[in-house]
């Protein structure tokens, strides 16, 4: 039992490094598909900001003016929406919640607002040319809720890969086939260099003498190290 609860809490461990959180199920980002808005668990504008670091000063920047409302269920701060257009991804807006009148000690009201032109500059969608990564889109009704960052189950899945800002697939897939095809990728994965290579980058925040089950559970959570890579729609 102290086994599975000690690989349960790095499981949540890698949860928040991959998503910026910790053990509290997050508020996602949105994706337009067909003028719907859908829940996306994928972040790229925290791809973008990291590659783009003045962009990320800009957006700290930006919420330095206010008191921002950051919760545990959204610790990157923002909500960011996305649509593709002509099979290309931009983002068409980012918003954050500030205090509405900060000025009181009780009874202050949370507001919503968009910083989008602002952070961008313009009014008019922005490219996210420099996005590579697999869009995650859960469908219909949440058939398993854990608390912790995008790691809840939905009936049907959209997977959407995008590279350099490109659409290249896109799928769509019950929770039964989602989690055959993302257990076939990982052990892909596990087969391949970019396994180690990924392990290196974060086993500095484990403990040394780690197992190797533990260490694939860990991996097994993370889809950003091999989804992108190795699932086949």
């Amino acid at each position: 039992m102290k086994a599975k609860f000690k690989i349960f809490v790095l499981i949540l461990i890698m949860a928040s490094i991959k998503t910026g959180l910790f053990a509290t199920a997050q508020k996602p980002d949105i994706l337009i598909l067909n003028d719907d808005e859908k829940k996306l668990y994928a972040n790229p504008l925290q791809s973008l900001f990291f590659k783009n670091p003045e962009l990320k000063q800009k957006f700290d920047d930006i919420g330095k003016k206010y008191v921002l409302m950051v919760s545990t269920a959204c610790w990157r701060g923002y909500v960011a929406k996305f649509k593709i257009i002509d099979s290309s991804l931009y983002i068409v807006d980012t918003t954050i919640e500030i205090a509405e009148n900060p000025d009181e000690t009780k009874n202050f009201k949370p507001k919503t607002i968009s910083i989008f032109s602002e952070l961008f500059e313009t009014d008019k969608p922005v490219l996210c040319d420099s996005y590579s990564g697999m869009l995650i889109v859960p469908q219909g009704k949440m058939v398993s809720y854990v608390h912790g960052g995008y790691l809840s189950e939905y009936e049907k899945y959209i997977l959407i890969k995008i590279t350099d800002g490109k659409k290249i697939n896109q799928g769509e897939y019950s929770l039964q086939d989602y989690k055959e095809k993302k257990l076939k990728a990982f052990e892909s994965f596990c087969k391949s260099a970019k396994y180690q290579d990924s392990w290196n980058k974060i086993k500095d925040s484990f403990i040394a003498d780690i197992s190797e089950e533990s260490k694939k559970e860990i991996m097994k959570t993370s889809e950003d190290f091999y989804l992108y890579d190795f699932f086949e729609f």
